[in-house]
């Protein structure tokens, strides 16, 4: 499966050679950020035009743009590069303005469509990696440090990598140290996930979260234009540790074996914490700031998920301990007297504490199932 991390290590460092306008010595360059739906978004000049909005996201290694636009500003086109067997066009951006007080020339960025991206485009965690800064959600400032000097009083130093993942021509991603319970997991933290965290299967394995006991409900990522082939799991997670923040049993995802993108952290619990990132030392520092955890993930009360295929609609998944399975429903029944997903869901998708009646067919015999739907994780 495709997904931004994956288009292919290559991104640009950062260059400051010509930041906008002189600091005093010593001194941070300070550009605006907005936290916008989700999203770390911060104001782009494009060869003086704009600004757009771009998703600082630091899951990704490589910078882009919706195609559409990069074509309307009729951006100078390097070449043609297919990866995972679909074709991508990387443009040349002569002038980037970033925050109208950072900027770097000679970047090419990736075309990219059919993106959800809550922005015109991404940079990749390069732009964050590459130069001693701060990223400072709660007065929403970027501050840069080229000549260094951060003072980092108030700040928790965790247990990092900033190298890991990075080649020659890719960006350094962050990896640094969470404790769940009292496991502790390495996860990427990844500012362009709406997520709070997603665990690969090893890591929710070590937790007891990815078995036939553990409560979840469904759940299907998704990569670029397209969803992940095998469903995921929404489950409780324990106590949520990160240096000097905690986080109550939270929702988070777990995913299967199949899977093989790391675990990582989301914008819902990063952006309660102020980062600092010091390059040179292979450290990220934070600090708990005044903003509250982003907004926490929702699932469904059934526990159902469901399939069509050719005009019939079967049960594709039933979650431990929900109500669904309380009910007895399991995968392979084929819901009866509807014809699309969209009609199942209409009659599954009700408020918590309604009743839900499905009529089913198991093999050769027609039963009927009933539950209340609830908040059984």
């Amino acid at each position: 499966m495709l997904s931004r991390r994956r288009l292919v290590q290559s991104s640009l460092a950062l260059s400051l050679a010509g930041a906008l306008p002189a600091q005093a010595a010593g001194g941070p360059i300070v550009a605006k950020i907005k936290l916008i739906n989700d999203r770390v978004i911060i104001g782009a000049m494009l060869n003086g035009q704009g600004p757009y909005p771009l998703v600082v996201d630091t899951g990704a290694v490589v910078s882009g743009l919706r195609a559409p636009l990069a074509e309307s500003l009729k951006l100078r086109k390097l070449r043609d590069v297919r990866l995972n067997n679909r074709p991508f066009v990387l443009y040349a951006v002569d002038d980037l303005v970033l925050g109208g007080q950072i900027r770097q020339s000679g970047v090419a960025m990736f075309g990219l469509e059919d993106l959800n991206l809550g922005g015109d485009g991404l940079l990749a965690a390069g732009m964050v990696t590459a130069i001693d800064s701060e990223m400072d959600f709660e007065r929403e400032e970027w501050r840069l440090y080229p000549n260094g000097g951060i003072d980092r009083s108030g700040y928790t130093k965790l247990k990092s990598d900033l190298r890991k993942g990075s080649t020659q021509t890719g960006s350094a991603l962050i990896h640094a140290e969470i404790t769940l319970g009292d496991t502790a997991v390495m996860p990427v933290w990844d500012t362009g996930m709406p997520f709070l965290l997603s665990l690969e299967n090893s890591d929710a394995r070590k937790l007891g979260l990815w078995n036939d006991k553990t409560p979840y409900s469904p759940y299907q990522m998704r990569g670029v234009g397209q969803p992940a082939r095998e469903l995921s799991r929404i489950v409780r997670a324990p106590t949520l540790k990160i240096g000097p923040a905690t986080y109550e049993n939270p929702l988070i995802i777990v995913r299967g074996p199949w899977e093989h993108t790391p675990s990582l952290l989301g914008l819902p619990a990063i952006r309660t914490l102020n980062l600092s990132v010091d390059p040179a030392a292979d450290k990220l520092w934070v600090a708990r700031n005044g903003l509250p955890v982003g907004r926490p993930m929702s699932y469904n009360g059934s526990g159902l998920w469901v399939d069509e295929d050719k005009g019939v609609v079967s049960v594709a998944d039933v979650g431990v301990g929900s109500p669904a399975a309380g009910a007895g429903i399991k995968p392979g029944d084929v819901i009866t007297g509807v014809a699309t997903v969209r009609e199942a869901l209409l009659l599954i998708n009700r408020r918590l504490g309604e009743t839900v009646t499905l009529p089913l067919k198991r093999g050769g015999q027609t039963i009927e199932a009933k539950f209340v739907l609830s908040a059984y994780l």
